[in-house]
């Protein structure tokens, strides 16, 4: 799992509150992400492992999701 949270995609979600991400940029780590998916899920073969895989790249990006919604709401709110 700390493979998974080592790619780009995970580290520019958690720096976007700090700096503006380019589209190009966020577009090359979702690649990046989808080729480490395919190759894990290729080379995996116990199909448990792969739902708990990709279970906890799910939540990640969840958490992710509910942190932009505060930090949103909490600008609308000082505005």
């Amino acid at each position: 799992m700390k493979i998974l949270l080592q790619q780009s995609v995970f580290r520019l979600l958690s720096e976007y509150s700090q700096r503006k991400v380019s589209a190009t940029e966020f577009s090359e780590a979702i690649d990046e992400l989808a080729t480490h998916v395919a190759n894990f899920s290729i080379n995996e073969q116990d199909n448990s492992v792969l739902l708990r895989y990709f279970s906890f790249g799910l939540h990640r990006l969840k958490s992710y999701r509910v942190q932009f919604e505060q930090e949103k709401n909490a600008l609308f709110a000082s505005n």
